[in-house]
């Protein structure tokens, strides 16, 4: 096995400086620690810095998402002053909620805890991972700044072209920054594996990393692409015919819309699948079934063929079907993957029953099962969306209007998106709990993780819930497209304020939880948790090049729990 490229401790300088990851030997102890952070590339640097600013931009978003929410209460409020800025808050929801908030998060837990679970002394192409990380950053403040400047993807009549250009370009970096954070991270799991370890001996949430990146670097591609063609279309010199270069938000909806929006959510899988076992004490049972569900529920993610704007146009307000909607493939998508999302929670649960429940509040633990019920209850939202193009297919013609359209498609995209960012996130918490000491290098506090994660269970339920009725009942999810507010919608929508209030009192209990994990000063055991996976079998934290000797060849899954079962 050979790496690929110099770990990051074969860059410490003569002096014997184990702390900078970086050349020139700067002392940490001297205060210099921006210069550390900013020439780390140390893969557990690189991955708290993913992970703190997706925290601070996770803030930023649930404020974004109750001010939405309030403004949907009524239509005459205008809390953003126009429709015009109401449809960008929209849109920078949507784009900020996948790509500066989920993703990144995901990516910054990997970039930690991948190469410790198979047993790496760095992650694969660290200077890419760490300049990964500084793209993302400046253009993620780019694209925030393009929003307050007029900018966005909306009609080119009602914003300003260049700031709306300047929309594109940020979140065009922004995507090739985490598919060079995601190629790191894929690359390490397939090449840097020990002896003895083969993919189906990869841990779960490694191995739902490798599962999601290879989705994202297969489909992210395309919205670059449909960008590029957007880019050019709007400075007046059409490079193909792609349409009306007014429809911006039509030509990309798709990355946000079933199934592709599940592709974000996958990694939920395996941290509840990595976490349950640790936590109830038992060997993970059905390993290959485990991961072949994870694996289908990937694949069955993949969204960028569903384009709907190529299959038959798109009006701009979204009030029109489209074809694509009405296929049988995409119907089969939106129903099929219920089962492998059944299928991995399902085992979960078993696994549950032949361990031993937590005796304490384990944070983790629940927040891990909070996260996946979310999760399944988006791809529920799922099977109501794809209801009508089944019934269509069948010839039965319902007799409630909102499933006589199409409507009822476009319009259910924000409630399958509010739970998944509510799942991702709420997983997350549970990531971070359980490997705070690998991360932080401390604990992090139970309660109030289970807290914050019960909190997100209810606000992402009563989002999403309230956003699929009020489609049924006819409210678009478009805020350009919504004439008025009252009945069933207008009690719905108050009920989705309630859940974006939840929501933000989540993301505070996410990271006052964790804030103490990073400040401890606590000498940690390797293993606080009887682990199974080799990430706990180095020090917390782990020092620069992650273990004291090469790991030896490792012969199961769990070679932890087979060192434990020895000793006993």
């Amino acid at each position: 096995m050979t790496a690929t490229e110099t770990p990051p401790e074969a860059l410490d300088s003569a002096d014997g400086n184990h702390e900078t990851g970086a050349p020139g030997g700067a002392n940490p102890e001297s205060g210099d620690r921006l210069f550390r952070l900013v020439a780390s590339n140390d893969h557990k640097d690189v991955g708290r810095m993913w992970i703190g600013f997706s925290l601070l931009f996770f803030v930023g978003l649930v404020a974004l998402g109750l001010a939405l929410s309030i403004e949907r209460l009524d239509v005459e409020a205008q809390i953003f002053g126009s429709v015009t800025r109401t449809f960008q808050g929209w849109i920078l929801f949507r784009t900020a909620a996948i790509f500066l908030v989920v993703i990144p998060m995901f990516i910054g837990i990997a970039t930690v805890i991948t190469p410790l679970q198979v047993g790496s002394a760095a992650i694969a192409f660290p200077r890419m991972a760490a300049a990964a990380f500084w793209t993302w950053l400046f253009a993620s403040v780019i694209h925030i700044i393009s929003f307050v400047a007029d900018g966005g993807l909306g009609p080119a009549q009602t914003t300003s072209v260049p700031s709306t250009l300047l929309t594109m370009v940020s979140l065009g970096f922004i995507i090739v920054a985490l598919l060079g954070a995601s190629i790191a991270i894929a690359t390490t799991i397939v090449a840097l594996r020990p002896t003895g370890m083969g993919l189906i001996e990869v841990p779960a949430f490694s191995w739902s990393m490798l599962v999601a990146t290879s989705i994202w670097l297969l489909s992210l591609p395309v919205l670059v692409a449909s960008l590029i063609f957007a880019y050019v279309d709007l400075q007046g010199r059409p490079f193909v015919a792609l349409g009306d270069p007014d429809l911006l938000w039509a030509r990309v909806e798709w990355a946000w819309s079933q199934p592709q929006v599940f592709a974000y959510a996958i990694p939920v899988l395996g941290i509840l699948a990595d976490i349950i076992p640790v936590k109830t004490q038992s060997r993970q049972a059905g390993r290959p079934v485990l991961l072949g569900m994870i694996g289908a529920f990937g694949a069955l993610s993949f969204g960028a063929w569903a384009q709907s704007f190529y299959s038959k146009g798109a009006d701009p307000l979204f009030v029109d079907g489209n074809l694509i909607y009405d296929e049988l493939l995409y119907i089969l998508f939106g129903i099929v993957i219920f089962l492998p999302a059944f299928g991995a929670f399902s085992g979960a649960m078993d696994q549950i029953r032949r361990g031993k429940l937590p005796r304490k509040p384990e944070g983790s633990f629940y927040a891990s099962i909070f996260g996946a019920l979310l999760l399944l209850g988006a791809v529920v939202i799922g099977e109501v969306r794809v209801l009508s193009g089944l019934l269509d297919l069948i010839g039965f013609n319902p007799s409630f209007s909102a499933l006589e359209s199409d409507g009822v498609l476009l319009a259910s995209s924000g409630a399958i998106l509010a739970m998944v960012v509510a799942a991702a996130m709420t997983s997350a918490a549970a990531a971070l709990v359980f490997w705070a000491p690998k991360i932080f290098g401390g604990y992090a506090i139970e309660t109030l993780a289970l807290l914050a994660g019960l909190a997100a269970l209810a606000g992402g339920i009563l989002v999403g819930v309230a956003d699929l009725i009020s489609a049924l009942d006819g409210q678009p999810d478009d805020p350009r497209a919504i004439m008025s507010i009252e009945g069933l919608t207008a009690t719905t929508n108050l009920i989705a304020v309630i859940g974006a209030g939840l929501l933000a009192a989540a993301a505070l209990g996410i990271i006052l939880s964790v804030i103490p994990a990073g400040r401890s000063k606590e000498l940690l055991p390797d293993d606080p948790w009887d682990g199974h996976t080799l990430e706990w079998a180095t020090s917390s934290p782990p020092p620069i090049g992650n273990f004291a000797e090469p790991v030896g060849r490792v012969r199961s899954a769990e070679p932890l729990l087979d060192e434990l079962e020895e000793a006993r």
